[in-house]
Formats: C-alpha cells, sequence, structure tokens
C-alpha cells in the first residue's frame, strides 16, 4: 500500500475521494493505514487507470501541468516508426519534451552505453517521485517491446532516497536501483541502439490496450504472452481453478505447447511463475475480501490440500494465511 499511497499524492492534492476511488477498485480503504500491506497488481493497475481517468491526466497530477490522455500513445506512435531503436528513442525523448512539463528527457550513446536521464525542470513541480519511476518504467518497457527483446539493464539510478518499503523496486526494473544519485535515468549496452524496430502502428493499438498493465506488473510478468496467460487464468470460473493446466490454456490460445513454453522463456517468465502470480493475487484478494477458511481458498485457487498452500504463501509473503488475515483485522 506504500505505492499505492506514492500514486494517489495527485489526487489527493486535487480534492479526489481516494477513498471511494480505492473502493471502486475493491480495495479497502482501510487498508491506507498499513503500508507493508500488498494488494493484486490487477487492483492497483486498475486504480492507476480510474485515477488517471478522473483526473484526465497520464501522470496522475504530479506533475506541473496534466499531461492530457492521449499524449503517450501520440508520442508512441512517433516513435514507432524509428527504423533502428536508437532512432525510435530519439524521437521518444524529443516528442515528450515539446510537452514542456516538468521533467526533461535525454538518450544519448557514449562509451557504448545508452543513456537515458530524466532531470526535474527547474521551476516546475514534481509532487511525488512516483512520477519519475513512471516515465523511466515507460522508456524501459516500451524499448524492450519495439524490438521485441527485454533489455537488461546496467544501471537505475533516481534522483531520491529510497522510499519506505522499496524492497521490491528492483523487480519492475529487473535490475539494482541506485536511490539518491544526482539523476534519474538507465542505462543499457550500445549495442541494443542498432537494433531494428520490429513493431507497428498496428501492433501499438494492442500494447496500449494492455496498459499499464505492461507497465506496473514486475517484468517477468509483462510480457504479450505472459499477459494473455494471465487474463486467461484471471477470467477462469473458480471452480475450474484445480483443472486448468498449459494443456488447456494452449487450446483456448490456438498455440502449441512447445511454442508457447518458447514464447515464455524470451519473455524472461513460465507457465508455473504465472500461475503461482496469479494464484497469490487471488489468495490475497479472498483473504482479505471474503470468510473462506484457508482450506477452501487453496482449493479454489487450484490447490488439493492446505498445507502446500500455506507453504506457497509463506514464501511469496513471508507470513501464514492466517497471519496475514489477523494483519488485516488488527
Amino acid at each position: 500500500m506504500a505505492t499505492v499511497a506514492r500514486s494517489l499524492t495527485g489526487a489527493r492534492l486535487h480534492g479526489i475521494n481516494c477513498s471511494h476511488l480505492l473502493r471502486s477498485c475493491g480495495i479497502d480503504p482501510a487498508l491506507q493505514g498499513s503500508p507493508q500491506t500488498r494488494i493484486p497488481a490487477r487492483q492497483f493497475i486498475e486504480l492507476c487507470r480510474r485515477t488517471s481517468g478522473r483526473l484526465e491526466d497520464e501522470q496522475y497530477g504530479l506533475l506541473e501541468r496534466k499531461q492530457r490522455i492521449g499524449s503517450y500513445h501520440a508520442i508512441a506512435t512517433n516513435a514507432v516508426h524509428g527504423k533502428t531503436l536508437g532512432e525510435a528513442m530519439r524521437r521518444f525523448t524529443s516528442v515528450s519534451n515539446l510537452f514542456d512539463n516538468s521533467l526533461h528527457l535525454s538518450c544519448e550513446l557514449n562509451d557504448h552505453k545508452v543513456k537515458i536521464r530524466v532531470l526535474r525542470r527547474t521551476g516546475m513541480q514534481v509532487r511525488d517521485s512516483f512520477a519519475i519511476d513512471t516515465i523511466l518504467m515507460i522508456l524501459h518497457r516500451f524499448a524492450s517491446w519495439l524490438i521485441n527483446e527485454r533489455i537488461a539493464l546496467q544501471m537505475v539510478a533516481l534522483d531520491y532516497q529510497a522510499p519506505p518499503l522499496h524492497e521490491h523496486e528492483h523487480l519492475f526494473y529487473g535490475s539494482t536501483v541506485v536511490n539518491g544519485a544526482d539523476y534519474s535515468g538507465i542505462e543499457f549496452d550500445g549495442a541494443y541502439f542498432d537494433r531494428p524496430v520490429v513493431q507497428t502502428e498496428l501492433s501499438l493499438a494492442d500494447y496500449f490496450q494492455d496498459a499499464p498493465a505492461n507497465l506496473y506488473l514486475p517484468f517477468e510478468e509483462s510480457g504479450q504472452y505472459t499477459l494473455y496467460i494471465r487474463r486467461y487464468l484471471d477470467q477462469l470460473p473458480r471452480e475450474d481453478a484445480p483443472q486448468h493446466s498449459l494443456k488447456s490454456c494452449c487450446n483456448a490460445l490456438g498455440i502449441s505447447s512447445d511454442s508457447l513454453r518458447r514464447r515464455l522463456k524470451q519473455e524472461g517468465s513460465s507457465w508455473q511463475g504465472i500461475r503461482n502470480s496469479v494464484r497469490r493475487e487471488q489468495a490475497i484478494k479472498l483473504l482479505a475480501s471474503s470468510d473462506s477458511s484457508v482450506e477452501q481458498i487453496a482449493f479454489s485457487i487450484g490447490y488439493t490440500e492446505a498445507a502446500p498452500f500455506i507453504r506457497a504463501f509463506r514464501t511469496w509473503t513471508g507470513i501464514t494465511p492466517l497471519q496475514f488475515r489477523k494483519s488485516l483485522q488488527g
């Protein structure tokens, strides 16, 4: 919930009823008093969508001026016509700077390294550093999508001190994060700059359809096929959970199991990893919003016994399901 609080800074300052906003996404407003509590990623993604919509601002009211809805689509549409990643990212940063908002972007190739930096403009507000996280993740994820290859970051620098409960921050970049730097930015191998852009305006439409899921999910959960599988598993009737398998998923998607495994591997993901992630989110939601027993929850998310579920939940969160439920009640 610590990240949720950061994302809502602009909404609060603009007089939005954040408790109502949280409820509309299935999030108990009382959890705001428990910053260590984790909520399912899908609920946070929906909250980001609704916050952006209410404020008509793709940067959640966090910058000097609104980033009007459609701004990033316009920037990306220009960038996708670059022939190489280098050309595309220079287009992205140049067009972004035309909006003359709180953050200035630059993209350079020096010493065989690509250095993309985000600098605060003098005299312009950045109401919460969540805005800087957002733009850096957009730059990284979009660049990877353009060449259909996960870009391995060599460094992530943030110009602010680590916020509370930031220990999972590295998951969103796939790299170690250095806080308190003189600037914010990402660096990666210069060889990527010459890679051809393989996306088009047509595939860009699909990319934005999944936004912002492809932004705020941990990196290994944000690839195209990974998102397809998450959506498939999320939409399964609860009573079918114990029976769902890789084979049934492949049949639903019209793809062979070998092809799907290969696609997932390219995205840095796996069937079991996605399945566990969805199970974790479903378990947290059920523990927080229902009176179902641990045994009932275990069965409803695909376990045949409670013991393996309890062990898995402890691995995911560090505590047992009952301890998690008590922490919400406390």
